[in-house]
């Protein structure tokens, strides 16, 4: 039975599984034959290729292997596929340099070179750099250099692209899927459909609600995985099982223990609730090696969980919500009152900061200019991660921010003279407050992933705590793209790198 997802499924699946996760749907079920003899007991099934896990990089590899002559086996715990990217606009950078000339997609402004795009990767992922031998240039610019190849093999399933942003505008150059035909639909839900369609005419076979537990091993190399679905226990057997179960942001026992300021600072995790770290549990038990310095990939700053719990009005307090209410254009300040950042710097420049800084509970100073602003502000006072004042004194009193009426006087000026000399910011950035009350609004940072998962080498093959591959074993996408950054994700290059991995990885294994 395909899997077409409407637009009532679509919302169906978000309202029960949350925000990023979107649509129910139907897929067939591998059979299992009962062994001779042996009451309840099921042979296991068998498969060249078992892929764990749905999103961008799982349904590129299980795709790109089926066209190259495997039988794959796709198995999700969700029960519905690729679940991760049903809510996306689609946006999937790509480096367009004279490696790839054939395959460019669209004309750049400008001429581009590898080392130019490196150095502008660079500059982005290292916002806030830590000492990490993150990223790996040569394993980025191998996924750079095939990231036209790949949206030209996605097209190929009946997507065209168009472009999204240049160079210019966000580091990268940038295409999406082309929803001119269907705009009430999402651009991820187009390319979900396409891909159920290739699923089904190639003979994918698919498990849903099927949740991996444990992998199966062979003295030292991984020849199935155990899984736990509607049909009990099952071992599924395959010559080489590939990771694709997205990071660890759902877990908050890994977010403890890999980013402790994650649930410290109350971060808002704004990705897939089922993503907790799988494939890195089922990894690191047969003694698999995990990425050190794992990371988040930050959305934008907004208020906390209190506030958005307290009326849902307040997820709209950012730069991507109503208008008065973007940050950027705004001050930022410390638990003293004082600015320490750049508003309208990239989000990872604020996420990093915050976090460095040590300096919370973190605020954004409102005025009273707007009154659809001002309607949600005051819903959040009894929380008490709102706080408010007829004036910026009254308002410092009230925060014990010692320093919060100097910083607004100097922000001020600031906005009159057009100049930030303290922190940089755009004149046109610069937007001077107006009449009181003053509010001061709770913010924390907000992510989609994280960074982090199974360490792999440059064939995506599973590495163990001494650094040799573990045959039988690979990883792909969010469950292993710690290598693609620093500190900073790149806009975009997290589709770009999962589509590509999982592209590569599938036709290797499937010719081996």
């Amino acid at each position: 039975m395909g899997s077409t997802f409407t637009r009532r499924q679509f919302v169906m699946g978000a309202m029960v599984l949350g925000g990023s996760l979107a649509l129910t749907g139907c897929s067939p079920k591998p059979e299992s034959k009962k062994q001779d003899g042996a009451s309840g007991a099921t042979e296991p099934v068998q498969a060249d290729i078992i892929v764990i896990g749905s999103g961008l990089a799982g349904s590129a590899c299980s795709i790109s292997a089926a066209q190259n002559g495997a039988s794959v086996l796709l198995v999700d715990k969700a029960p519905f596929l690729t679940s991760t990217f049903l809510t996306s606009k689609g946006n999937v950078s790509i480096a367009q340099v004279p490696e790839n000339k054939d395959e460019w997609r669209f004309e750049s402004e400008t001429p581009d070179t590898m080392d130019q795009f490196v150095s502008r990767y660079r500059n982005l992922t290292e916002i806030g750099k830590v000492d990490a031998p993150y990223p790996d240039y040569s394993r980025m610019q191998r996924m750079m250099e095939e990231s036209c190849a790949t949206i030209a093999w996605v097209e190929q399933l009946g997507i065209t692209f168009e472009k999204s942003f240049t160079k210019e505008m966000v580091g990268t150059d940038t295409v999406k899927p082309d929803v001119s035909a269907d705009p009430a639909t999402e651009a991820g839900v187009q390319v979900a459909n396409a891909f159920a369609a290739e699923f089904e005419r190639l003979g994918v076979r698919t498990m849903l609600s099927a949740e991996a537990k444990e992998l199966i091993m062979d003295g030292d190399a991984v020849v199935g995985v155990k899984v736990e679905g509607p049909d009990g226990v099952q071992e599924l057997r395959a010559k080489a099982v590939v990771l694709a179960t997205g990071g660890f942001g759902g877990s908050a026992e890994y977010c403890d223990q890999l980013v402790p300021a994650i649930n410290e600072m109350g971060f808002q995790y704004l990705g897939n609730a089922m993503n907790t770290g799988d494939g890195m549990t089922m990894a690191s038990a047969i003694g698999a090696a995990l990425y050190e310095d794992p990371w988040v990939i930050p959305n934008v700053i907004m208020p906390t969980r209190t506030l958005t719990k307290a009326d849902a009005g307040f997820k709209k307090l950012c730069d991507t919500g109503m208008e008065g209410a973007a940050t950027s254009s705004k001050m930022l300040v410390d638990s003293t009152g004082a600015r320490f950042v750049n508003e309208a710097a990239p989000v990872t420049a604020l996420a990093t900061s915050m976090t460095d800084n040590q300096a919370g509970p973190y605020y954004v100073l409102f005025d009273s200019s707007n009154a659809e602003v001002v309607a949600v502000i005051e819903k959040g006072l009894s929380t008490g991660d709102v706080l408010k004042g007829v004036s910026i004194e009254e308002l410092a009193d009230a925060a014990g921010a010692p320093q919060l009426a100097a910083t607004f006087e100097a922000y001020q000026q600031a906005a009159a003279a057009g100049a930030d000399e303290a922190f940089g910011k755009k004149a046109d950035m610069l937007a001077a407050y107006g009449d009181g009350p003053f509010y001061l609004v709770k913010f924390v940072p907000s992510y989609v992933a994280t960074m982090g998962g199974v360490k792999t080498d440059a064939s995506c093959q599973a590495l163990g705590e001494n650094g040799s591959v573990i045959p039988g074993l690979f990883a792909v996408g969010e469950a292993t793209h710690r290598f693609m950054y620093n500190r900073s994700f790149v806009r975009h290059c997290s589709n770009s790198s999962a589509l590509t991995m999982g592209r590569l990885t599938g036709a290797a294994l499937a010719t081996a």
